[in-house]
């Protein structure tokens, strides 16, 4: 039984990590679009 909770439990913290992980990722590469877009449009 422990051992259960134990593989459950860090199941759900590796999980937890790789979303942080990806949410991370996701915006940092919102913010680089977000420079690009505003490099193009300062050139008008």
């Amino acid at each position: 039984m422990f051992t259960i909770l134990t593989v459950f439990t860090a199941l759900i913290s590796i999980m937890f990590i790789v979303s942080v992980t990806s949410t991370i990722s996701a915006l940092r590469r919102e913010s680089e679009e977000v420079k690009s877009m505003n490099k193009k449009h300062s050139a008008f």
